[in-house]
């Protein structure tokens, strides 16, 4: 009879265990999708900035992580800048990353950064006050309050 009810008591602890469990994946959801090129899943969470036509993603696709900013109105119809600065002001203070490439044509409206990252600098993005996306012609700056930093932590914690 003693463990029947030991028995009970840690099935009933497991039980509590899985939905605490369950709870804070669903916190860190991430969105999926199967990679026309590579036939992988890519694991992805969006975070708008300003509008829809301007946001930041974050995907993972196994052990590959990247940071990518896009924006829909941007003027430059094809930029060939060697190095773009994607400047990060958090808690802990700056840091840049530096991207090699953007992506715009004429049948695709929007205008994307992409950067590969580490998991050091995805802990460095937790925290994050300020983004500045510094091109040739402008310098495009984001502040974030605590719900939008709370919405690129659930981003970072989907590519983590």
């Amino acid at each position: 009879m003693k463990d029947y009810y030991h028995m009970k008591v840690i099935a009933l602890l497991g039980v509590i265990g899985l939905v605490f469990a369950s709870q804070s994946v669903c916190y860190a959801q991430c969105l999926t999708k199967v990679s026309r090129s590579t036939n992988k899943t890519e694991y992805y969470q969006v975070v708008q900035l300003v509008d829809k036509k301007e946001y930041l993603s974050l995907s993972r696709t196994g052990e590959e992580k990247i940071f990518t900013y896009h924006n829909e109105e941007v003027e430059l119809i094809f930029h060939v800048q060697m190095f773009t600065e994607i400047r990060f002001t958090t808690k802990s203070g700056t840091f840049s990353l530096f991207t090699t490439t953007s992506d715009r044509n004429f049948w695709n409206k929007s205008f994307m950064l992409s950067s590969p990252v580490t998991p050091q600098e995805l802990e460095k993005m937790k925290g994050t006050s300020k983004i500045e996306i510094i091109l040739p012609e402008e310098r495009k700056i984001y502040t974030f309050s605590p719900k939008s930093n709370q919405i690129l932590n659930k981003a970072l914690a989907c590519v983590l």
